[in-house]
């Protein structure tokens, strides 16, 4: 059993923590896949209608990304707890919730989704001949995705606590809107995302330097976040 049996029904935990690992993994990972997609082919979908308006293709991606994400977690939730990040299921491991085998199974599985998601855009929509990001790796773009990560760990955590299930796809989805127009990084928030965008190009593609780099931001924002949470809401023995 990988969550405690005292652990009320709340949102990003499975509805039968004791089903075969395996399945619940594989449901993490075929999530990671499609919201992947979505990633990637809402970006160059809004590139190519934006004209070379970056705004413009920013909202599409902005509208499309965190639809997805609602939808995947609404449907797939109940199985896997719908993380699709694992930054989520580190920080239920991190707070004694989640045990390591299932953490580390979890986290295999929403990295290898989220490559065949940016593999399969690539052949959807030829994103390899697309102009790739350009990203500048400075202290603000950094500090960036700090904060978007954070904000997104505290939304995603805040609702767990609140034990109301339904709030979370909805916390995520609008967080995740405002985080990606509302930031200079365009808020990844998330390192299966961010590695598997070094597999692709166009205006969500990274280098291996990038990714690396958003992959250390992404986790002291999630750590960050941690703190804050822990102060919000207080564990009780």
């Amino acid at each position: 059993m990988s969550t405690p049996t005292s652990q009320p029904a709340s949102c990003f935990f499975e509805k039968n923590p004791s089903l075969v690992l395996s399945r619940r993994a594989f449901v993490e990972g075929a999530g990671s896949l499609l919201l992947m997609m979505a990633v990637t082919g809402s970006a160059l979908t809004g590139q190519r209608l934006s004209g070379g308006n970056h705004e413009l293709g920013l909202l599409v991606s902005a509208f499309a990304t965190s639809g997805s994400l609602v939808g995947l977690i609404l449907a797939l939730g109940s199985v896997s707890g719908g993380h699709f990040n694992p930054l989520i299921t580190g920080l239920q491991w991190l707070a004694g919730q989640r045990s390591l085998r299932c953490t580390l199974s979890y986290i295999g599985a929403q990295i290898t989704g989220a490559m065949l998601g940016a593999l399969l855009a690539n052949s959807l929509f030829d994103s390899l001949a697309s102009e790739p990001l350009t990203v500048m790796l400075n202290s603000k773009w950094i500090l960036s995705e700090i904060v978007a990560t954070c904000g997104l760990m505290i939304v995603v955590f805040g609702c767990i606590y609140s034990e109301k299930a339904l709030t979370g796809p909805f916390g995520v989805g609008a967080w995740l809107l405002a985080a990606i127009v509302a930031t200079p990084s365009a808020s990844y928030a998330n390192p299966a995302i961010a590695l598997a965008a070094i597999l692709t190009s166009g205006p969500v593609g990274l280098t291996v330097s990038s990714a690396t780099v958003y992959v250390g931001a992404e986790i002291a924002g999630a750590l960050l976040a941690y703190v804050v949470i822990s102060i919000a809401y207080p564990r009780t023995p």
